[in-house]
């Protein structure tokens, strides 16, 4: 660990405030991965929720945007661009491929413009399907409705096209541009993914520890300096963490206090964080002295709220509290916390090995384009193979084994090795229920497999990001 360990009281907080906020996290269904509480740079309370360990990175979706804006305002500062230099001025080659194409209000947009959501676009131009399509070119085709700057629309093609400059101007992938700027410094070992170009993608694919997030907080806390050296404008800091743009007049809304360069401003006074799909966070308190880093699959306006409500009352303290037997309670919790739940009145595994083929009556999906299913139970465990038919070789091979989780051999994602996996199943009369925790990652699949037919037919359910249903025959 890089941030230095203290006590809540010996930095003014009752651990019971903290302990009680974690609490009524878990009551309401919050879903943690990771909790960390910095005050004073010091790290005063930290968590995390089996599978979940402070050793895995995580993905951070659009929190990544704030590191973005981190590697703009070091550009600015090396003299490569302004915050007012035309985008048009810097994708020269691809406004003169486009020629007529391009929308007359794309030669006005201004790095700010990217920066502060302020395209004037209502909508983004991604292809995700396409593997020669080019996102430079798909965003400087865009039909642009408003002026720029006059109008707040959350864009994140605006955010991989300040990659993207990083990129035009450096000739460096963004994640390579920060590594000895920031990266290193601050003791980070990032993974962030690219697109067919090349290209980091900016506005997410940013995938480091709870750890780093709360340096990156603790760095911007101290007006970007960090263990003695200045690593970003202090003056940066301050534009890019304030309001630059409306977003909205909604008095207890966090995303409608304004935004910054990447930044968002919110509901408590002073208060700003960068945030990400599913509840990733990096919430930067100056008042308080105080940095929160979360990883989470949580309902993101609910869980800030509970912050400003039961959390936020309890960091104001300045001086040294007595030591309490909270503190231990609080350690307790700490070290009992998992998603890993086992039903021990689950019933034994089947003794059967079985292939299903997708009926003819089911479409096929997409995202989980398995034709055929494989069982072999035996002896307590189940091997359990998929096959999307283009092949004989199985897709993914999943072991489980009664009443324990299991890491997976490989990972899920061939082209993202880092997203690993932990499994388990449990079968109960004619169902076998199994969970497969991607613990890189917000996200866990459920699958039930419903058997029918004396074993003849089966029915498969599949619960992730949206529910699949498919059925299949045995061969």
């Amino acid at each position: 660990m890089r941030l230095e360990k203290a006590t809540p009281e010996s930095q003014g907080v009752h651990s019971q405030a903290i302990l009680e906020f974690l609490n009524k996290v878990n009551q309401q269904g919050l879903e943690l991965h990771s909790f960390m509480l910095l005050k004073n740079g010091k790290n005063i309370a930290d968590c995390w929720w089996k599978p979940y360990g402070p050793q895995y990175r995580h993905q951070l979706f659009s929190l990544s945007k704030s590191f973005t804006s981190i590697a703009i305002g070091l550009a600015v500062e090396e003299g490569l661009l302004t915050t007012d230099t035309l985008i048009a001025d810097i994708f020269t080659a691809e406004m003169k491929e486009l020629g007529e194409k391009v929308d007359g209000k794309i030669k006005k947009m201004t790095v700010k413009n990217l920066l502060t959501m302020g395209t004037g676009m209502t909508y983004e131009n991604w292809n995700w399907d396409d593997e020669n399509y080019n996102n430079i070119l798909g965003f400087l085709s865009s039909h642009i409705k408003n002026e720029p700057g006059s109008t707040f629309f959350y864009n994140t093609m605006a955010t991989y096209m300040c990659s993207a400059i990083i990129t035009r101007l450096t000739g460096q992938k963004l994640v390579d541009y920060l590594m000895p700027r920031l990266f290193e410094p601050l003791g980070i070992d990032p993974v962030w993914e690219e697109d067919n170009l090349g290209i980091s993608f900016g506005g997410f694919g940013l995938n480091i520890k709870t750890e780093d997030i709360a340096v990156f907080g603790q760095m911007l806390l101290q007006k970007g300096e960090y263990n003695g050296r200045q690593l970003v404008p202090a003056a940066w800091i301050d534009e890019a963490t304030s309001k630059q743009i409306n977003n909205g007049d909604e008095a207890d809304n966090d995303w409608a206090q304004g935004y910054g360069y990447q930044f968002w401003r919110c509901v408590p006074e002073g208060v700003y964080r960068g945030d990400g799909m599913y509840g990733q966070y990096c919430i930067v308190m100056p008042e308080y002295n105080c940095v929160i880093a979360v990883t989470s699959n949580a309902d993101m306006g609910k869980f800030m709220k509970l912050i400003w409500s039961d959390l936020l009352p309890a960091l104001g303290g300045e001086g040294a509290l007595p030591q309490s037997d909270d503190y231990s309670r609080l350690l307790e919790f700490r070290a009992s916390q998992t998603h890993l739940k086992v039903n021990e009145n689950a019933d034994p595994y089947p003794v059967f090995r079985a292939s299903y083929q997708l009926s003819s009556d089911s479409e096929v999906d997409i995202e989980f384009n398995i034709k055929k299913i494989r069982f072999d139970f035996e002896s307590g465990e189940c091997l359990l193979a998929f096959y999307n038919g283009e092949n004989s070789q199985p897709l993914y091979v999943i072991r489980f084994i009664e009443k324990k989780w299991v890491e997976t051999a490989k990972p899920f994602w061939e082209d993202q090795s880092f997203y690993r996996a932990v499994c388990y199943g449990e079968w109960k009369q004619d169902k076998f229920k199994t969970c497969i925790w991607h613990y890189e990652t917000p996200l866990n699949t459920k699958l039930t497999f419903t058997f029918g037919d004396e074993m003849k037919n089966l029915v498969l359910k599949v619960a992730a990001e949206k529910e699949v249903i498919l059925n299949y025959v045995r061969i």
